[in-house]
């Protein structure tokens, strides 16, 4: 889109090209998510962390070059923080690397941060369930 985001088609959302410049724990990944919003990300404020079921609509069938199970266009970065959590004090998160949705402790400081706006339309919404 020409200003840090990239919007897929298929479902409508909105995402940030680029990852966050660094890993970080669940509750950083929060304050990440706050940051953007203040500073007005691409000219919104209405970022979050997506869902699993959203970071699962960039899962690819099959590995890419970099043997990620994820387009090219949102780099190597191997997994990513979802909003979704799972119980007291762990969080979901998504690896392109194994091509799955997995949970660990929330302070746990090895995966990126990727946000996402919009709502995704009924058909992307089945297609990932």
């Amino acid at each position: 889109n020409g200003d840090g985001t990239v919007t897929d088609g298929e479902t409508n959302l909105v995402w940030q090209k680029d990852q966050a410049p660094e890993r970080m724990t669940w509750p950083e990944a929060q304050q990440y998510v706050d940051q953007l919003n203040a500073e007005n990300f691409a000219g919104h404020n209405d970022w979050r962390l997506p869902t699993n079921e959203e970071l699962l609509t960039l899962m690819l069938s099959k590995e890419n070059k970099k043997r990620l199970f994820l387009d090219p266009v949102f780099g190597s970065q191997r997994s990513f923080w979802s909003a979704d959590t799972r119980g007291h004090h762990v969080a979901c998160y998504v690896d392109y690397y194994y091509g799955g949705v997995y949970r660990f402790q929330e302070n746990y400081v090895n995966h990126s941060v990727r946000v996402v706006r919009g709502q995704m339309t009924d058909a992307a919404e089945q297609s990932a369930a």
